[in-house]
């Protein structure tokens, strides 16, 4: 019914007049977001609304508008910064004139390159036709781009767990290609083929999952694994209409979520999504792949999500988030969680109480010049009587952190400092709804029963060039061999096996420290080397040895 429905609505859509921009959703791992939030902690911009990630290209282009009439109004921004807003003028071009905005982006380098009498003659006029895109097409209402994605990346370690050096290379290949057609519908397709190898040895002629991966095929000293993302995309007035397959990040945090991250492989998903200058509501159906023993094998299990979000600025000191999951499985889609409005936490009661639901709160709080305060707290499960015990039941985690533009008067160095903690049992429900997505969980990566400080500083010493230092803490209590303490995101509470009250951080401690530091300089448009070196620090309770690691790498990557 659902395959049926969904195509249907979107072609009854095309044909309501009205004017208005395409787009499609922005990547969310693109460096605009950094600048938007920067611009948003120093006061030029006063709402943003950014804790709902993706954005889609219409709503950043009117944030890049608004900062835009600030330079004009006589506002001040640094050399970085406005070398930072130029580019994206180039980038956002199409919705920037839509928005009849002054366009300050300069020719790039590589437009000066392809238009050289010495080059434009043999060149074919399709190639960077417009100077930013690889491929370029316009035709009546169609307007198309194309551009390779290429990575190279070697990484080198040595550690006291190790009998020698560790190698282990990465090479991808790729596409994206993305445009509009007509006035309202746009669409986009990237996708990814990825090849790893080195010393590292990975399951031998079998099909499988890994952290941060769908599916990948092992051959002993390598594995390969793709990953593609392909939506279509329907805007009309302050409507968006997204289906296809894509990811989702929701809150402020900058290492990490509580309610939904990224770092998983991405999903099929159905989403709407309302938006104004104060508050933007999302609407969201989701598919999942719940992994288990011979997943690619005959034994394949689904799970769907359901998920909605209001996030909305009462003052322009103050953004506020509420939002709503669940995870059910055993029927394809659930009428109750279809609706937009309906409060998920009673229908799962409705339901019979079997679905894994959760909801959360978060904040960004705009009073200190150049500073930031932003904090989640997301609730699994809780019995208020017993809070402040150990109850088992008491499946909650917060999050806190601080960033600050300009650190010591500085221009263009920012810091942050962030601390996350999940209490046992935190995304754990039986009948194989557990809050993961193949084998990697969809809410914060450190999992439950653990807590993390990250600080981190960044100068962005032009457009081109950024370095970034930071350090990582994480503590975590992992399951004993044959006993549950809520440890594991995929093993729940199961009575009387398991004890009803544990303490945080129970189990075997694991404690480990990283500290990195990594230089981008970025070549040509979207075009980056990056080099990093980290050093890595564990620690197991009841071990004979720590772990110290250092590694150091080098990429090259283009439009990844």
């Amino acid at each position: 019914m659902a395959k049926k429905f969904t195509p249907t609505i979107m072609l009854l859509l095309l044909f309501i007049g009205a004017s208005s921009a395409q787009t499609v959703y922005y990547p969310s791992s693109h460096w605009v977001y950094d600048f938007l939030d920067r611009m948003e902690t120093k006061g030029v911009l006063p709402v943003v609304l950014a804790g709902t990630k993706p954005m889609s290209r219409c709503e950043i282009a009117k944030n890049l508008a608004a900062i835009t009439q600030f330079c004009e109004q006589g506002g001040k921004l640094s050399r970085t910064e406005i070398e930072q807003l130029e580019f994206l003028h180039s980038e956002f071009r199409e919705e920037l004139e839509r928005l009849q905005v002054k366009s300050v982006a300069k020719a790039s380098e590589l437009s000066r390159v392809v238009r050289h009498r010495w080059i434009d003659p043999w060149l074919p006029n399709l190639i960077y036709a417009n100077g930013r895109n690889f491929f370029s097409v316009t035709s009546g209402p169609l307007r198309a781009y194309w551009d390779p994605i290429f990575l190279r990346q070697r990484t080198y370690a040595k550690a006291d767990t190790l009998d020698g050096q560790e190698r282990v290379f990465s090479d991808a290949n790729g596409f994206v290609l993305w445009g509009t057609l007509g006035e309202h519908l746009g669409f986009i397709t990237d996708v990814r083929d990825t090849k790893e190898w080195g010393t590292r040895r990975y399951p031998f002629g079998i099909n499988y999952s890994a952290e941060g991966w769908g599916f990948a095929q092992g051959s002993g000293n390598q594995a390969y694994h793709d990953e593609t993302v392909a939506s279509v995309v329907y805007q009309w007035k302050y409507l968006t209409l997204q289906f296809g397959k894509d990811s989702n990040r929701w809150g402020p945090g900058h290492q990490g979520q509580l309610g939904l991250a990224d770092h998983a492989t991405s999903y099929d998903l159905a989403k709407m999504q309302v938006t104004s200058s104060r508050f933007k509501f999302t609407s969201m159906a989701a598919w999942l792949q719940h992994y288990g023993e011979n997943f690619f094998y005959g034994n394949h299990q689904e799970k769907a999500l359901a998920a909605h979000r209001l996030e909305f600025a009462p003052i322009k000191q103050l953004d506020l988030g509420l939002y709503e999951t669940v995870i059910y499985a055993g029927r394809r889609l659930e009428p109750a969680y279809l609706n937009p409005v309906m409060f998920y936490r009673a229908a799962d009661h409705y339901l019979g109480e079997r679905d894994n639901a959760a909801m959360g709160l978060d904040w960004e709080l705009k009073v200190i010049p150049k500073t930031k305060l932003y904090g989640e707290l997301f609730i699994d499960d809780l019995t208020t009587g017993k809070l402040g015990t150990g109850f088992y039941g008491n499946k909650y985690a917060y999050l806190l952190g601080v960033f600050h533009a300009d650190l010591f008067g500085l221009a263009n160095l920012d810091a942050c400092l962030e601390y996350a903690r999940i209490r046992p049992y935190v995304y754990t429900h039986d009948r194989n709804i557990s809050y993961q997505h193949y084998t990697t969980g969809i809410g914060h990566w450190s999992g439950p029963n653990s807590d993390v400080l990250f600080l981190e500083a960044r100068y962005q010493y032009s457009r081109r060039l950024r370095f970034t230092a930071a350090l990582e803490k994480r503590r975590h209590g992992a399951n004993p061999e044959a006993e549950n303490i809520g440890g594991d995101i995929s093993l729940p509470y199961i009575f009387p096996r398991d004890a009803e009250y544990v303490d945080f951080l129970a189990g075997i401690l694991e404690e480990s420290s990283v500290f990195y530091i990594l230089a981008n300089f970025e070549l040509i448009r979207n075009g980056f080397i990056q080099a990093y070196c980290r050093r890595y620090y564990s620690r197991t309770s009841g071990k004979n040895f720590p772990g110290d690691r250092i590694e150091y790498g080098i990429s090259l990557s283009l439009n990844y």
